[in-house]
């Protein structure tokens, strides 16, 4: 079996975690000057960076830290408590039925 060439042809093959990593390297940056920079840990600067969305006020910050906004991923703010319910899952269950834990 070939070995697959697992460096990408193209820069714009790359994910964006992947041009995060890059990035820091080139500008010589860690996640805790990041860290620093905004008040907060170089574990919570990690998961901001690697995550699927940052909530606005974070976003701001990293932009204001020097950060460009290519490399950060989506602001998303969610609100915090329990989330509502699948409706639909709620109307498939019988009300009436009652199982006990053995």
């Amino acid at each position: 079996m070939k070995q697959r060439n697992m460096i990408p042809e193209l820069i714009s093959d790359l994910t964006r975690t992947e041009k995060v990593e890059i990035y820091l390297k080139r500008k010589k940056i860690t996640f805790t000057d990041i860290g620093k920079a905004i008040g907060v840990s170089r574990g919570s600067v990690h998961n901001m960076l690697y995550g699927k969305h940052v909530s606005s006020y974070r976003h701001a910050q990293l932009l204001a830290a020097g950060l460009p906004e290519v490399l950060l991923p989506p602001a998303r703010d969610i609100a915090p408590g329990p989330k509502p319910k699948n409706r639909a899952l709620a109307e498939d269950s019988d009300p009436n039925s009652v199982e006990q834990a053995a």
